[in-house]
């Protein structure tokens, strides 16, 4: 893969998201682009934060050391930022938005920080295309082979990773993709698309781009694990639809449940109302 320099954008990302610099105050995260492509109404450059010259590099702010163990791989592989987007018009930066993973013993939360390079503003809103480990970094710790029994897994909730012994859910690289263009879409169209946020998500909450049990229904498995939490494909629709109206711009989670039982005509079962609830208040600073 051809290396790129975005040395101002990675100093300028790290700093409103970690605050890492190194020794001479320049936080230096070495990174590899995965495609640049035209969109309808921007242009989008996709890049991946790489293992191998950073883990060991001392030049590198995330410098380990220079004999790292399995356990440094995985820190590193589950703890830094592996995915990155610039979303922009020819040379102007509009939006760059970077993938945080956050992981509390078994509980694993997924946000994008988003950076407007043009006003200094910044802002975290949750990412709903689950993993543990970003598929990114498992085709690269597979490259490197410094686990010889590691391997990907076909399993019933899809693809999963085994390393050291331990088996991590993937995070597949073209969903997260399409998260990150619709989400773009959403930030430059300046709301016009959700002026009305309450229509907006009546209009898309059933057959539209808010029903997250069309988005589901070709998912094979029957439990879903979020937040060290277990839900059931039913209620885990009901979870991603909390999460997104919090995103739109409903103000409380009593809100977000009134307008989905008036959008589905019934009243949430207490399970369910849970599911939504801890969709909505799931964490995102």
């Amino acid at each position: 893969m051809k290396k790129i320099s975005i040395l101002f954008l990675t100093i300028f990302s790290l700093t409103s998201a970690f605050g890492q610099t190194d020794q001479h105050g320049n936080p230096i995260f070495n990174n590899e682009l995965i495609s640049e492509e035209k969109l309808d109404n921007f242009e989008l450059t996709s890049s991946y934060y790489n293992i191998q010259d950073n883990i060991s590099n001392k030049k590198s702010s995330v410098y380990v050391n220079d004999n790292p163990t399995l356990d440094d791989y995985l820190k590193f592989a589950r703890d830094l930022p592996s995915n990155f987007f610039i979303v922009h018009k020819g040379q102007n930066v509009i939006l760059m938005i970077m993938l945080l993973q956050r992981n509390e013993g078994s509980k694993t939360t997924l946000n994008y920080n988003i950076v407007n390079p043009n006003n200094g503003k910044s802002m975290e809103v949750p990412c709903n295309v689950f993993g543990e480990i970003t598929e990114k970094r498992v085709d690269e710790l597979l490259e490197l082979k410094i686990d010889s029994t590691a391997k990907i897994l076909d399993m019933p909730g899809g693809k999963s990773f085994l390393f050291n012994g331990i088996v991590y859910k993937i995070q597949p690289y073209d969903k997260l993709k399409a998260e990150v263009i619709e989400l773009a879409n959403q930030l430059i169209s300046g709301g016009k698309e959700i002026k009305d946020p309450v229509e907006y998500i009546k209009k898309e909450s059933i057959g539209g781009k808010l029903d997250f049990n069309k988005v589901l229904e070709n998912e094979k498995q029957s439990l879903f694990v979020y937040d060290g939490l277990a839900y059931n494909k039913k209620d885990f629709a009901i979870y991603l639809w909390g999460k997104k109206v919090k995103m739109i711009g409903i103000k409380s989670s009593k809100k977000a449940t009134k307008l989905w039982e008036e959008i589905n005509k019934r009243t949430l079962t207490e399970p369910e109302k849970k599911a939504l609830a801890n969709g909505f208040n799931g964490k995102s600073e």
